[in-house]
């Protein structure tokens, strides 16, 4: 007989952890009883990881952008993953997040490289389960905007965040003189960097080109 799935769960939002129980509860595998702990902040979430060390997690699922727990030093769940990959070097770890920033997702991979990483834009129920079970058989699962951003990588196609920032921008309607405005940088530079990034985009039109190629490539 199978030893149980052992699995920790960490989201600030009660039906997000439902949700995962359910889809866990009812996935098709041979792990045994699926034995499930939940935490909804960092602080939680590093008592939980505490008090199970001589019984390790199989399996983390982990939202980024959870309340800190500043007296450790633990302010987002990729803090966490790596308290995790410390103390339970063999729990695979999946991450979730909605935030898309160049920084953050390049900062995810370095540190953490976790078996699992999705943007939860990308995900249905259906890609979530496919998602659990590749993991869980020893696979890497990464979502659409984060296999999107390791292709541009490859190719030396990564803009910074500030540039991401800029398209984000003229995408609300923000007019180019005003620009200046939200980002920390003077007109001319703005268009310098607007400049280089229709280069690397390899956009010969205007900014409606330039926000449609963005969105087609997945930076925005």
């Amino acid at each position: 007989m199978n030893r149980n799935l052992h699995v920790l769960a960490i989201d600030d939002h009660a039906v997000v952890l439902e949700g995962y129980y359910y889809l866990l509860q009812n996935l098709d595998h041979d792990h045994g009883v699926l034995e499930f702990k939940k935490a909804n902040d960092c602080k939680t979430g590093y008592k939980v990881i505490s008090a199970n060390r001589d019984t390790p997690f199989d399996l983390a699922l982990l939202d980024y952008s959870i309340p800190h727990f500043d007296e450790e030093k633990l302010y987002s769940g990729a803090d966490l993953a790596m308290l995790i990959r410390n103390t339970m070097p063999h729990c695979k770890i999946i991450l979730m997040t909605m935030n898309k920033e160049i920084n953050i997702i390049s900062a995810v991979l370095d540190k953490v490289n976790p078996e699992g990483f999705i943007n939860k834009s990308d995900c249905t129920t259906d890609e979530l389960v496919h998602a659990f079970k590749e993991v869980l058989g020893g696979n890497i699962f990464y979502s659409k905007t984060i296999s999107n951003y390791l292709k541009r990588k490859e190719r030396g196609i990564v803009l910074e965040d500030i540039d991401v920032r800029i398209i984000l921008l003229l995408a609300k309607g923000i007019k180019n003189k005003n620009l200046s405005t939200y980002i920390p940088l003077s007109d001319s530079a703005i268009e310098k960097r607007k400049y280089r990034i229709k280069r690397l985009l390899e956009i010969e039109g205007g900014d409606e080109d330039l926000i449609k190629e963005a969105r087609t490539k997945g930076f925005i």
